[in-house]
């Protein structure tokens, strides 16, 4: 497969939108390349990547994947994927996964022209009802007025009382990881509480200052350890629990949950 260069459109899209073209077979070989490409495009400031199907002959699972990596990886900066110009066949493989409309930072259009009008990407917030931020010290201290802060955000959005609770204590783990483990300058680093509101679930990212943590839990032979266990809360109480590192270092916690939105 021929992966061409990252190209910046600049004049013809928005200043932080690019193209990725692709020729050939997208298979497991190619992935590895695409990725660090949309890599290098965020480390560059790009947060909007079109990526250029027109080319593309054959898809796997492992482009699929992609997708699904590409989705975790662009959410927690609001960024933007737009897989365009797909031939038939491409394209009905990528009806088939169900995948489009579910990843909320991706879409499919029909050409590169569609893509470059702006239209895929003019949305930051990937759809959401509504976005709503806040940020606090790292201080142990300030993590009960955060977890009641999330509380008032979530409020109108119906949920039921069970479910609010375990956002909460859910959150409420992520926002205490933050502040013990990924604030290496103490009070002096802040933790950025993201709420997206979306028809159907509401999405909390919490995002720290730390080194990187990839969500993996060390198992430990001792039952009576003094800590641990907040990313099993996590896993358990929410629908969907993603850890993306961040391109300048930190990590970034996508909470989901769904929600029953009746008529």
């Amino acid at each position: 497969m021929g992966l061409r260069s990252v190209v910046n459109l600049d004049g013809r899209a928005d200043s932080d939108a690019c193209v990725v073209r692709l020729d050939g077979d997208f298979d497991n070989a190619a992935v590895p390349r695409v990725r660090e490409s949309l890599n290098t495009a965020l480390s560059e400031g790009y947060r909007n990547i079109v990526l250029d199907l027109s080319g593309v002959t054959y898809m796997d699972s492992s482009a699929l994947g992609f997708v699904v990596w590409a989705d975790q990886r662009l959410q927690p900066v609001a960024g933007r994927l737009a897989l365009a110009g797909a031939n038939a066949d491409v394209a009905r493989i990528l009806e088939l996964t169900g995948l489009i409309g579910v990843a909320p930072s991706v879409v499919v259009l029909a050409s590169i022209d569609d893509a470059l009008s702006g239209r895929a990407l003019s949305s930051q917030r990937n759809g959401a009802l509504w976005v709503e931020s806040f940020e606090f010290p790292a201080d142990a201290g300030q993590l009960a007025s955060a977890r009641g802060r999330l509380t008032e955000i979530v409020a109108p959005l119906g949920l039921s009382d069970s479910s609010v609770f375990d956002m909460k204590v859910a959150v409420g783990e992520a926002l205490a990881n933050a502040v013990r483990h990924g604030s290496p300058h103490g009070r002096s680093d802040t933790v950025c509480v993201e709420v997206r509101a979306y028809p159907d679930r509401v999405d909390v990212v919490v995002t720290d200052s730390g080194c990187g943590y990839d969500g993996a839990v060390r198992p430990s032979r001792d039952a009576f350890a003094p800590s641990g266990r907040g990313v099993l809360f996590m896993r358990a109480l929410m629908d969907g629990v993603d850890f993306i590192p961040g391109v300048g270092g930190g990590t970034s916690v996508v909470l989901g949950k769904r929600r029953l939105v009746t008529a």
